[in-house]
């Protein structure tokens, strides 16, 4: 047997095997075997080809992130690729001459709607449907449909494109929400807030914003922010500086509402820039600073008001006290000197001693006023030793019961502080002997150094008041205690109660206010 033939057989195995890697070299006689070869090494060349293109087709079509389904002319699925595996959990072999309606859902008829859309087109884009999972939630998809024809243009089926939408659904709805979120700060905001156009005409205005500038919904792209500033020197200024500038925060302007009325405002501005570097408008706030000026002004005139307060209990003091007793000394010098040589030694005696003593509870007085006014030893040794002494000067004149538990380690403070603290208590004491009758009182201070606060409880035993008339008790000042330590970003709490007695517990973080080095 010719040789040939031989090698034909195992090359034609080979071939069977899918090995097109191997061909058979003619020979010189050019006879019928050797064109039969030739046909052979030609046959294996196309098979060859035609596998590695159906290879790289099929690494294409498994690749695709997107499910791939491929339908017969009847809507039966012929193949799938790897992501309807792993989105739906169905296998190739699950699906397989399995109707598309299947995994939308029988009742959806969704082969039948394609194939009426496509007689009409020869492509059907974004058709959202629902596809049905073996193990997990249904997912949301969009689908992509064509015809599929052979290399004769007969029409042999139809190609799916489905996306996934599950992720974008979550992504639209977290953006709904986040939008939603904003939309109702913006809205509910005590601030005006707006957004305007590249020429300053409004686009957004929330409700603040109408109520401030006294303007109708009709001012939305047809008034500018920029025209509702009072004074055009100061308008001049903050359009160059929010064409000049990214961001122009709290600028003081006065604006003019729509009934002319004059508002002293803080307001601020952010350019909108698109992808380009291009400006698209702005946004920004207006605050209206009028109640805080009120406020402001109400802070002055507290200050004022407590200067003159203070003023006039030191002319009382020393009109009530010193004024009397100088009067007397001045009474009994005068004596001396117009009765001289006419005097008893008994009687010069008596008139020099009763001005010695006078003069000394002169002296004794004005220490007191002085302690009152700025005792020396809070300047000299700090708050602890200042409310000890202020106990003890009261003791001597009252029958006040005071207990004190100052912690030794207790910090020396900013002098500012020191006083505020110092004027507290003093205060507290006064209106616990004044207004309350308290019979005795406790002053705990202590501070905690791993949390930086300080703590400082007083109480007394006096009648108390009602918490609810708290506003009937000015004379003892008690939102000014309050404004007081709030002014140091402490807390303050009163509490008390008819014929329980007064308790102040103060919390103060105190790091900031130690003395600088």
């Amino acid at each position: 047997m010719d040789s040939r033939l031989e090698e034909i057989n195992n090359l034609l195995i080979r071939y069977s095997l899918g090995d097109f890697d191997y061909s058979i070299q003619p020979s010189d006689k050019y006879d019928e075997i050797d064109a039969f070869i030739t046909n052979i090494n030609m046959l294996g060349e196309e098979l060859k080809t035609s596998v590695i293109s159906r290879d790289y087709f099929n690494n294409i079509f498994h690749s695709v992130s997107d499910m791939l389904l491929v339908l017969d002319n009847k809507g039966d699925i012929t193949s799938i690729n790897k992501a309807v595996t792993e989105k739906l959990r169905y296998s190739e072999n699950q699906l397989r001459e399995t109707s598309i309606n299947f995994i939308a859902g029988d009742e959806s008829k969704l082969f039948e709607y394609i194939r009426s859309m496509l007689g009409k087109n020869s492509f059907l884009n974004n058709l959202e449907v629902v596809f049905h999972s073996l193990e997990l939630s249904p997912i949301p998809v969009s689908l992509s449909c064509s015809y599929l024809y052979n290399q004769h243009q007969v029409r042999i089926g139809y190609l799916i494109i489905a996306r996934d939408l599950s992720k974008i659904k979550q992504y639209e709805n977290s953006s709904k929400e986040t939008e939603k979120k904003f939309r109702k700060v913006f809205e509910d905001s005590s601030d005006c807030f707006f957004i305007t156009d590249a020429q300053g005409k409004f686009i957004d205005l929330n409700r603040a914003g109408f109520d401030l500038l006294k303007c109708s919904e009709d001012a939305i792209n047809k008034d500018s922010v920029f025209d509702y500033i009072y004074d055009i020197t100061e308008r001049e200024t903050f359009i160059r500086l929010v064409n000049e500038k990214t961001s122009v925060p709290d600028c003081k302007l006065k604006i003019r509402d729509k009934e002319n009325t004059i508002i002293d405002c803080l307001v601020s501005a952010n350019k909108i820039i698109n992808e380009f570097g291009e400006t698209r408008g702005f946004q920004g706030t207006i605050k209206n600073m009028t109640k805080q000026k009120e406020i402001e002004n109400l802070f002055v005139r507290t200050i004022v008001d407590t200067q003159e307060k203070e003023r006039k209990r030191i002319v009382k003091d020393l009109h009530d006290s010193l004024g009397q007793q100088l009067s007397a000394i001045k009474f009994f010098l005068g004596t001396l000197k117009s009765m001289k040589g006419n005097l008893s030694t008994e009687k010069y005696d008596e008139l020099l001693s009763k001005s010695d003593s006078a003069l000394n509870e002169v002296i004794a007085e004005l220490s007191n006023i002085c302690f009152n006014i700025m005792p020396g030893t809070l300047q000299k040794f700090g708050l602890s030793h200042a409310i000890h002494e202020l106990c003890n000067k009261i003791k001597l004149s009252n029958t006040i019961d005071f207990t004190t538990d100052i912690a030794p380690d207790f910090p020396i403070l900013d002098k500012n502080l020191e006083v505020t603290l110092f004027r507290i208590v003093q205060e507290f004491i006064n209106n616990a002997i004044k207004h309350g009758f308290a019979q005795k009182i406790g002053i705990k201070m202590v501070s905690d150094p791993a949390e930086g606060k300080l703590f400082i409880v007083l109480k007394d035993n006096g009648k108390g008041f009602d918490m609810k008339r708290a506003d009937e008790f000015e004379g003892m000042g008690l939102k000014n205690v309050k404004s007081r330590i709030e002014s140091y970003t402490g807390i303050v709490r009163i509490s008390s109660a008819s014929g329980t007695g007064t308790m102040y517990e103060i919390m103060i973080p105190y790091k900031d206010y130690l003395p600088k080095q």
